[in-house]
């Protein structure tokens, strides 16, 4: 449906008027392309500007760095700019940073910086969600993937203060399985900070029901995932044993990116695995939503009037995890599929 040859393509977001706009993080590769785009007919174009999006000599929280996770709340494109860049030691101050555009205007009307010595360079700001029912001005919900291991967490913002609160740091709920083991691209693959043979980290995805009264994340190196009250996580008063007591085991699950739900309370979650899309209804069912052998590593996942949109990974064919070889092959794509809901009848093919 979408593709570039430039960067590989992470998050995925609509606008409430059906809007799309995805990022081109640097962590894989430093481009010179707009690190956060609108898709306009078949072209990608830089939102919400090329000054702010592209490489720049102006100060760091100035520009859009390099960004993984987006969402769409009240008219507002949150943007989560980890910051980090390939062939770039470290996350320079002013870097890691959360912006908020109003999409009508195109205006840059919020910026929260993550800063040292809260920040540290061995965090890996992957995906957030905006919840408007807490906090005056509403309040974020960030997964820390780690650069290091240990050290994943959940982040949560109170937009209004800027007040951030790290909770759930290298907790089993939020990090890999011991002894962990999945398939990519057909090959067994075992977890290991030896020797990684694929994508390391710890919670990646992550999703908040369609009541914003529950916030779901998952861990691409553990099959356990897991919900929290958001009354509960977005209380800062609340103390660390207060809000581990709160945590919800859903079950297992394959996941190795993003998460999605539709306005019916569906779960949608990427298996690079078995190349596939699953699905969890409200009542705990699972189904499969598609399978194809393009989706090697499906990452950001949006749902949008029936359909699933899904960003194509290519993370785990990095240099890194294969003896110094890069493996990655453009085009980088997003690709759609028609999912069965409540008001979706029968059962059509992916569309592609």
């Amino acid at each position: 449906m979408v593709s570039t040859d430039s960067a590989e393509i992470s998050g995925v977001a609509f606008s409430h008027d059906g809007r799309l706009f995805l990022t081109l993080p640097r962590v894989g590769r430093n481009h010179a392309a707009a690190a956060v785009v609108e898709v306009v007919g078949t072209r990608l174009v830089a939102f919400p500007d090329r000054a702010t999006t592209e490489p720049s000599k102006r100060p760091l929280a100035d520009w859009i760095v390099s960004p993984l996770g987006i969402t769409v709340a009240c008219n507002t494109l949150w943007v989560l700019d980890e910051g980090k860049r390939a062939g770039i030691d470290g996350i320079p101050e002013g870097a890691a940073k959360i912006v908020g555009i109003d999409i009508p205007s195109r205006r840059i009307v919020r910026r929260i910086l993550f800063n040292r010595p809260f920040f540290r360079d061995t965090i890996q700001l992957n995906d957030l969600r905006f919840d408007p029912t807490h906090g005056a001005q509403g309040t974020l919900y960030i997964s820390n993937n780690g650069y290091a291991q240990p050290d994943q967490s959940i982040i949560v913002v109170d937009v209004a203060s800027g007040r951030m609160r790290e909770v759930f740091r290298d907790r089993p709920e939020t990090s890999p399985a011991p002894g962990f083991m999945t398939y990519v691209e057909g090959r067994p693959h075992a977890y290991s900070l030896e020797h990684p043979t694929m994508p390391q980290g710890g919670v990646n995805g992550i999703e908040l029901s369609p009541d914003m009264r529950t916030l779901y994340w998952t861990t691409p190196t553990n099959p356990d995932y897991y919900s929290i009250p958001t009354a509960v996580i977005s209380d800062f008063s609340k103390s660390d044993a207060q809000l581990v007591a709160a945590i919800h085991f859903e079950g297992q699950t394959a996941s190795n990116g993003g998460l999605a739900v539709d306005p019916g309370g569906t779960l949608y979650f990427g298996d690079a695995s078995r190349y596939s899309i699953l699905k969890r209804d409200p009542q705990g069912r699972f189904s499969l939503v598609a399978r194809d052998g393009r989706l090697v590593w499906p990452d950001g996942l949006a749902y949008r009037d029936g359909y699933l949109y899904v960003s194509i990974g290519q993370w785990q064919r990095m240099p890194g995890l294969n003896d110094g070889h890069d493996l990655r092959r453009p085009p980088y794509q997003v690709l759609r599929y028609r999912v069965r809901t409540s008001s979706t009848p029968g059962s059509p093919p992916p569309m592609r």
